[in-house]
């Protein structure tokens, strides 16, 4: 026989689990949102240094034809010089210079031709990526409106499950109602109401003592697993 409070008690604890379910559910969300805005982060800074990389190669290339362009004017530099110079050891000197420069406008020309082929493969590359982080990045901004509007719907539910629970409580009797929040106490995760299985609790899985057993057929008082501490009951 089941004490009549411990069906009432029963009743309460489905109420207060599915309230504990939806605050835990709220208490998640801040969590849950931190990770999104922290992978949106991660996207955006990734692209952002896919670009960094991008404009070193950019301004490689503008550096190379700085160069380039400092040595086409030497040339011209010295070429005019030529034209003023009477000795030939200041000709042939001049000469050598212009040949120098030219050779290294090959040398930086061929650089440059290397780095134009790696920028424009890196441009590739990089709005292909930026194409797929953006589209990450879309569904998550998606992630995170959802769970704006998650928090909005939990915050009604829990008005209305905190309501049918403190509803629930108001049917039980007030020594019975201390015994079960002291248990709740003591228990650190439900249920706090279990039945006994042939000998052993529900709860705790363990064996209860014959005095326990006898108690919970009589159905007389509450009592709770000798094991655990959960109120328990006989059906």
């Amino acid at each position: 026989m089941i004490h009549p409070q411990i069906e009432k008690l029963l009743i309460v604890q489905t109420k207060d689990l599915a309230l504990q379910k939806v605050q835990q559910e709220i208490e998640r969300i801040p969590n849950d949102r931190a990770r999104i805005e922290t992978l949106i982060d991660e996207e955006k800074a990734s692209i952002e240094s896919a670009k960094s990389e991008l404009n070193a190669k950019e301004v490689e290339r503008n550096d190379l034809d700085s160069q380039i362009k400092s040595k086409e004017s030497d040339i011209a530099k010295f070429k005019t010089q030529q034209l003023e110079v009477k000795k030939n050891e200041e000709y042939r000197a001049l000469t050598h210079q212009i040949e120098q420069a030219q050779s290294d406008i090959s040398q930086l020309e061929e650089k440059e031709i290397e780095i134009m082929y790696s920028i424009d493969e890196a441009k590739i590359s990089f709005e292909q990526a930026k194409a797929e982080i953006d589209q990450r990045i879309a569904e998550q901004t998606k992630q995170l409106s959802e769970l704006e509007a998650r928090l909005k719907q939990l915050k009604e539910d829990v008005q209305s499950a905190e309501m049918e629970y403190t509803n629930a409580r108001e049917t039980v009797e007030p020594s019975t109602l201390e015994t079960y929040d002291r248990t709740k106490s003591q228990i650190k995760r439900p249920p706090y109401i279990s039945a006994i299985e042939v000998q052993n609790c529900a709860g705790c899985h363990l064996r209860v003592s014959n005095d326990v057993l006898g108690l919970a057929i009589a159905g007389e008082e509450i009592i709770a697993c000798d094991q655990c501490a959960r109120i328990v009951y006989k059906t």
